[in-house]
């Protein structure tokens, strides 16, 4: 039971990170993987690097557009 709960918290904090990320920066995780795709950055590390290089988002908001814009394919 002790993994649920831990996978339910984790899936908040990504809710809330998701949310935080479009009101600060105006665009919705979705917009963000859209533009990492369209710049056409392969790779993870990559990726991270340049969202916080170029668009200053924080380390965590950048893992996070990466790990859904791997997701979205």
């Amino acid at each position: 039971m002790a993994k649920k709960v831990s996978s339910d918290r984790h899936e908040q904090k990504k809710a809330t990170m998701r949310k935080n990320l479009a009101e600060k920066t105006g665009k919705n995780i979705d917009t963000w993987a859209d533009l990492v795709r369209e710049a056409g950055i392969e790779g993870f590390g990559a990726q991270v690097s340049w969202l916080k290089e170029n668009h200053n988002l924080g380390h965590f908001q950048a893992r996070a557009v990466a790990e859904h814009t791997k997701k979205r394919g």
